[in-house]
């Protein structure tokens, strides 16, 4: 059982990470979500006259983007990665081994979308998006980012779990 002392990581009480990536995902969001809006209103209210031709390319790289920049927080959570309903019937000490080992796999995978995620970058940098003339490397870049992130979120979250000796944060 923690004390009252401790600081336990909550959506109330988010860490460093969440509060990074919020002040980062948020503004995209918006930004996804009003571009969106304004394509369409122009569309239609206009009959098309004002349509914004590169809408649809911004919000298509911006969730890609979005997705990227997401997936630590949920791995942080242990919200993505993760078949719980089987674990949870182990033995406690059984979970911590389960626990790591999926850990260290998903460490395994990211590194392995960081590698060819960055050859993928490189591959691509010389191709142009067609409506905004945007090399494809800044596109291909969120793959070895959000894995890299990925792997940070993974190890931090490990150490975390071995300093409280727990699987999950709050148990």
């Amino acid at each position: 059982m923690q004390e009252q002392s401790e600081i336990v990581e909550t959506p109330e009480n988010p860490t460093l990470l969440e509060r990074v990536g919020e002040a980062i995902i948020v503004p995209l969001m918006l930004a996804i979500i009003a571009v969106g809006f304004v394509a369409v209103c122009l569309r239609y209210v206009f009959n098309g006259h004002y349509a914004l031709f590169w809408s649809e390319e911004v919000i298509r790289y911006a969730f890609i983007w979005l997705f990227w920049l997401c997936a630590p927080i949920l791995v942080w959570r242990r919200a993505m990665f993760t078949v719980d309903v089987f674990v949870n019937m182990m033995p406690r000490a059984m979970q911590r081994g389960v626990a790591i080992l999926l850990d260290l796999a998903v460490i395994v995978l990211m590194a392995t979308f960081v590698y060819y995620g960055w050859v993928m970058a490189r591959v691509n940098a010389p191709q142009l998006s067609s409506a905004l003339s945007l090399s494809l490397f800044w596109i291909y870049l969120a793959i070895p980012v959000g894995s890299a992130l990925i792997i940070f979120a993974t190890i931090a979250r490990m150490v975390r779990d071995m300093r409280n000796g727990t699987r999950e944060a709050g148990q």
